[in-house]
């Protein structure tokens, strides 16, 4: 009887230790996301002299076929869907249920860490948008 409870107190303290790690590793991918999505843009700019037109959340923007990662057309690592807007040049990620505190975590990796200014921001109504330079 003492074991069974020796492992399950054991098993009670892993288990924040373990949610926190797999949290960081959604940040991370959702981060190298965004990394591989703007170098693509920058790539197509720089082949093309101009910037895709718009696309709808999960398709991919006219002339870009094998330039994007698969993951552009698939549901993100904290869910929702990443579409282009073209003339802003921004990838926004839309209908994401994440947290403001694990998407603040997503923009100190490749912004500012702030939700409210700089690349990577939060528009209401909208969801997150990443500003491609």
């Amino acid at each position: 009887m003492i074991v069974v409870i020796v492992i399950g107190v054991l098993a009670a303290l892993a288990l924040p230790a373990l949610q926190r790690v797999q949290e960081r590793a959604l940040v991370s991918r959702l981060a190298n996301d965004f990394r591989q999505f703007e170098a693509a843009f920058q790539r197509h700019v720089l082949e093309s002299g101009q910037w895709p037109p718009p696309a709808d959340a999960g398709e991919i923007p006219a002339g870009m076929n094998g330039q994007l990662p698969a993951a552009f057309t698939q549901t993100s690592p904290l869910g929702g869907n990443y579409l282009w807007s073209g003339p802003s040049h921004t990838i926004v990620l839309r209908n994401s249920q994440a947290r403001d505190a694990i998407m603040q975590r997503v923009d100190a990796l490749i912004d500012d860490g702030d939700l409210t200014t700089g690349n990577f921001a939060k528009t209401a109504g909208v969801g997150y948008h990443f500003r491609v330079h």
